[in-house]
């Protein structure tokens, strides 16, 4: 795709921040914070675009995020928020199901369907899927209605597109800290270490602040 080949060459041009890249300052992301994790008037948010059929993003979401909402959100630095970039017609699925759950219940059925993913991800048809959903609150007709809801697949292919064009995300996982000082992206899971030593540079804090 001639767009890909585009964005990422000019990611690769962008000028970098340790293992980020400095994204455009102007940039206002549109994604929705009806399942943020942390208070609004965090000073900085992380947006993690992720693809729920996505190994390196189970990855991230069931090992490293708890750990930052540990250090940077309950300190009250930090905002995270979800952004579904689903790269296949299961993932997108798989979205559209998460969006139909409550607060409490979104974030325990996008655990539960990263932490056994390969289960719903290789089934031929949806019945895992629909399994899952049941167990957290969705009955068969009303999971079959959003995983057909055109308006809601509309919002996260819009979410999807912004991501592509305006932020030079080409896959996943990504991750954008946007804050006072604009937008900066890291592709792919860093070692966490690393991860730290950026966020900590990027607040201005030192590590001991940050635990």
């Amino acid at each position: 795709d001639g767009q890909l080949v585009l964005n990422q060459q000019i990611a690769e041009a962008a000028p970098k921040n340790g293992i980020a890249t400095i994204g455009p300052m102007n940039i206002r992301i549109t994604a929705s914070d009806k399942y943020a994790i942390g208070s609004a008037n965090a000073p900085w948010t992380l947006y993690e675009y992720s693809s729920l059929g996505c190994p390196h993003c189970a990855d991230f979401h069931l090992d490293v995020l708890p750990k930052l909402i540990e250090n940077y959100v309950n300190t009250g630095y930090l905002r995270i928020i979800l952004v579904h970039f689903p790269l296949d017609k299961k993932s997108m699925k798989a979205a559209l199901l998460a969006y139909c759950m409550s607060y409490e219940d979104y974030h325990a059925f996008v655990h539960h369907l990263f932490d056994y993913q390969r289960s719903w991800w290789l089934d031929e048809d949806d019945d895992r899927l629909l399994q899952y959903a049941a167990e957290y609150g969705l009955g068969y007709d009303e999971a079959e209605r959003c995983m057909h809801d055109n308006h809601t697949a509309q919002e996260i292919i819009t979410d999807r597109q912004q991501a592509l064009t305006k932020l030079q995300i080409n896959g996943t996982p990504a991750l954008v800290v946007s804050g006072p000082d604009g937008n900066e992206i890291i592709h792919g899971v860093p070692k966490y270490s690393q991860l730290i030593d950026y966020l900590n540079k990027r607040f201005g804090l030192t590590t001991t602040e940050a635990q």
